[in-house]
């Protein structure tokens, strides 16, 4: 008789995980519908300006709202990646846990269990696998796991 399969692995949240995780899961839109609401803001803003006599501190802020929605769209990646820098989380060390139950992570502050049941989808990425579960989407890095720990991940949705 065979022993259940259990792996378990320790990473840190660092800057390159985090960055990582971004290139690999986010759905990055570059088209000008992305961008509509900043353009609405800067119009809206303008027109202000130019042909009512509303105060001009309502119509700079709009203007300024709009090229700040401009540059968070543009510099999406580096925002999300700096604000999970300035997290507790930040620079932890994180042990990964999988077993005939589920997916376990656990850090000094965090402890989360995924079991077989919730996950409806396991993906691969170009460095890792996106687990898609009732809760939400997690990344696991192919540097984390092994090939029989990623065989296992993969049967499990299969």
């Amino acid at each position: 008789m065979t022993s259940p399969f259990t792996y378990s692995t320790t990473f840190v949240l660092d800057r390159l995980h985090f960055h990582e995780c971004f290139s690999n899961t986010a759905i990055v839109e570059r088209s000008l519908t992305a961008y509509l609401k900043a353009m609405i803001f800067l119009l809206v803003g303008s027109l202000l300006i130019f042909f009512t006599e509303i105060s001009g501190y309502f119509s700079y802020f709009l203007i300024v709202l709009g090229i700040v929605e401009t540059l968070s769209i543009y510099y999406r990646q580096p925002w999300w990646v700096t604000r999970q820098m300035l997290t507790r989380d930040a620079n932890t060390e994180v042990t990964l846990t999988l077993d005939e139950i589920g997916i376990h992570s656990r850090s000094s502050r965090i402890n989360t269990h995924i079991v077989w049941q919730d996950i409806s989808e396991i993906n691969k990425t170009n460095n890792g696998l996106l687990v898609i579960h009732t809760k939400g989407r997690n990344y696991i890095s192919d540097t984390c796991l092994s090939e029989q720990a990623r065989a296992f991940l993969l049967s499990k949705c299969a």
